[in-house]
């Protein structure tokens, strides 16, 4: 009887996981494969084990009594007819428990309405994908009278991903460095979650590498001479989530996780919370000594270091065009309070914070294959009295992937 509660326990908690990861259509907990692995399991046993093992499937075949009493559920379970969406089933009180959490979070966390939005019923993916970073920096400096803009180089990757659910695993390779010998000095994290009423996001960069000074002062850039200025660093962090009020209808994760298909085209309002950190600091002393003459004083040292706490609130609307093509846009722009550090260019202050984040892809699904073109593009304004200065980051992936 142990061996037998064994069983029925694990495959009590086996089909939960199925139905969390199923397509929204599904209903019923299919166990067909289950049969061949059990009884492969069973050849490793002995005795009364094996004898057990071998009883327990060949019941679980046979017809069974379909009376709604105290013991059904176990019936239908081992017979392949379980039902996690079926309220009537009598549970004892922990599964039943389990079985209210559940249903409770799924429709809570996870549901649709399927003419707008279903599951792909799949749960892994495999993706090959490309990334191209660059970020912008561009203000006025000094009473605003020293005009600035720099930009650093493109940063490339290609790779490889798997991911089952909301868990993924990737490695990229450094395309810089590979093809031209350029070694980029940038350290990137990004983590996301979404589900069908919140999205958040949490990422972390930091960069040392040379960019290209556009504008400095009196000095423009031409197309056949730019300067390339050895003196920024960069780091900046930041947690972001928002709430998506159409979420029966819309989907973020057809646009950009490919666990969904948007059915038909549809939008929504947003809002939500976001925190930033950005310290970008400028030494104009690793100029040369004609670069210098373009500074309007004697100051060279730069820094914006500050922690911003904003409101979130925007639309996002997905356009199904044709049948398999997705294009949606999504933009955010934040306002809120600003905290200036005391090594920071103006001193500890209290500000205006400002910063805005825009999102666009275009997916196409065939089959279990899918395809991804995306674009981001975020920034942060710092503004005051002394300074004007805009920092910016984009980027640009193609991803092709096989779910399964």
């Amino acid at each position: 009887m142990t061996l037998k509660y064994a069983i029925l326990t694990l495959l009590f908690f086996a089909s939960l996981c199925i139905h969390v990861t199923a397509d929204d259509t599904a209903s019923t907990f299919d166990m067909s494969d289950t049969i061949t692995t059990i009884k492969s399991a069973s050849d490793t046993l002995t005795g009364k084990k094996q004898n057990d093992i071998k009883t327990f499937l060949k019941n679980w075949q046979e017809p069974y009594d379909t009376t709604r009493d105290e013991g059904y559920w176990k019936r239908a379970l081992v017979h392949r007819k379980f039902d996690i969406n079926d309220k009537s089933v009598k549970y004892p009180s922990f599964i039943d428990f389990c079985i209210r959490v559940y249903r409770w979070g799924d429709y809570t966390f996870n549901h649709y309405d399927s003419t707008y939005v279903v599951g792909t019923g799949k749960n892994w993916k495999f993706m090959l994908k490309n990334d191209n970073r660059m970020d912008t920096y561009y203000g006025h400096l000094n009473d605003r009278k020293m005009p600035i803009g720099m930009n650093s180089p493109m940063r490339c990757s290609f790779g490889v991903q798997v991911a089952f659910m909301a868990v993924s695993l990737g490695y990229m390779l450094n395309l810089n460095d590979l093809l031209t010998g350029e070694k980029v000095k940038t350290k990137t994290w990004e983590y996301s979650f979404t589900c069908s009423r919140i999205l958040m996001d949490t990422y972390y960069s930091k960069s040392t590498n040379d960019v290209t000074l556009n504008r400095l002062g009196e000095y423009r850039s031409t197309s056949k001479y730019s300067h390339i200025f050895k003196g920024l660093k960069q780091e900046n962090f930041g947690l972001y989530g928002y709430y998506i009020f159409n979420h029966t209808h819309y989907s973020q994760a057809a646009a950009y996780c490919f666990s969904k298909y948007q059915r038909r085209s549809s939008g929504s309002l947003i809002a939500g919370l976001n925190f930033s950190y950005q310290d970008i600091d400028m030494d104009f002393n690793e100029l040369n000594k004609d670069m210098q003459g373009y500074l309007i004083d004697d100051k060279t040292d730069y820094r914006f270091r500050y922690t911003d706490y904003n409101f979130l609130f925007g639309y996002g609307y997905s356009w199904v065009f044709k049948p398999r093509w997705l294009f949606n846009v999504t933009v955010t722009p934040g306002i809120g309070y600003r905290h200036s550090y005391s090594n920071s260019i103006e001193g500890s202050q209290s500000m205006l914070s400002t910063n805005y984040r825009i999102r666009l892809a275009l997916v196409h699904n065939r089959g279990n294959y899918f395809y991804g073109l995306h674009a981001i593009s975020a920034g942060s304004w710092y503004r005051s009295n002394e300074h004007s200065f805009f920092h910016s980051q984009h980027n640009v992936s193609v991803t092709a992937g096989y779910r399964f």
